[in-house]
């Protein structure tokens, strides 16, 4: 799943990564004088190492716990304190494949902030299209995507959700549209497909016939357990996992249990080597 341009490690969206999140702690009081930047880092490494022992080769690096998340641009201070964790945490796992989100959709500055920390891609939720959120509505972000990338001649990847989760789309997008806008005319790397909430799965039939229509195997946002992995594993080209690798899977600011990781890892890696 790994190699390297420049020495830097790449996402290879051809040989199906299993990519580990990593939820950030709240960064919301980083103007406190009782805020501890070393502590939330602290946090951040240690499931970090925690995914690398496991055997992950990838992460995800996500301002989970920031709520209530603003909609399209988070302020300037705290780009800066997320970017210095991400640089950090690059520098201690160099030989990791880092991604970053921002949420809620700060695509263009995750963009930015991966681009000059060297990670290898971001995840925007909003890509193509209009969606009602908690946050109000929020429209596509590929176009200032794109954008940026070609100002800053960046080489980053971008996983595009459909069928965005905690949203609901306005208009009468198909999830095989959405996905055909994202690729095609939004110019995303990979789609995303998730359940409708954090840790929640989409319908195995819906992933199915999904995949049967258009011929796209998306990555999995959401849902994947070591329980389901088989019955889906077939339909993805990739998958996003958090919730469920934590201690207590009810509670997001749970810690990486290792024994977790290490197991759901090598089923994952005995599926990818039948499949081969």
């Amino acid at each position: 799943m790994t190699y390297t341009l420049n020495s830097e490690p790449i996402l290879d969206l051809n040989n199906k990564p299993l990519i580990g999140m990593i939820h950030l702690p709240n960064l919301e009081n980083y103007l406190s004088p009782s805020f501890d930047f070393d502590d939330s880092f602290r946090i951040s490494i240690a499931d970090t190492l925690t995914l690398k022992q496991a055997g992950f080769k990838a992460i995800l690096i996500e301002n989970f716990h920031d709520v209530p998340f603003p909609k399209s641009r988070i302020d300037d201070a705290k780009f800066l304190l997320m970017s210095k964790i991400v640089d950090k945490i690059i520098k201690s796992v160099p030989d990791m494949i880092i991604g970053v989100n921002i949420l809620r959709n700060a695509c263009t500055q995750a963009l930015t902030l991966a681009t000059i920390n060297k990670a290898s891609f971001i995840r925007c939720n909003i890509w193509e299209g209009a969606y009602v959120t908690d946050q109000g509505i929020i429209e596509a972000a590929a176009s200032q995507v794109m954008r940026e990338k070609q100002i800053l001649r960046s080489s980053v990847k971008i996983l595009a959700d459909i069928g965005v989760k905690h949203a609901s789309p306005l208009g009468q997008f198909s999830l095989e549209e959405a996905a055909q806008n994202a690729i095609h005319r939004g110019r995303a790397d990979a789609v995303i497909l998730s359940g409708k909430e954090t840790g929640k799965m989409i319908a195995i039939e819906k992933l199915r016939n999904f995949v049967q229509k258009i011929h796209i195997k998306p990555l999995l946002g959401s849902g994947i357990t070591f329980e389901n992995l088989n019955s889906v594993f077939p339909y993805i080209s990739g998958a996003i996992i958090g919730s469920s690798l934590k201690y207590d899977s009810t509670n997001l600011h749970s810690p990486i249990d290792l024994e977790k990781a290490t197991n759901l890892m090598n089923y994952w890696n005995k599926l990818s080597e039948k499949e081969d």
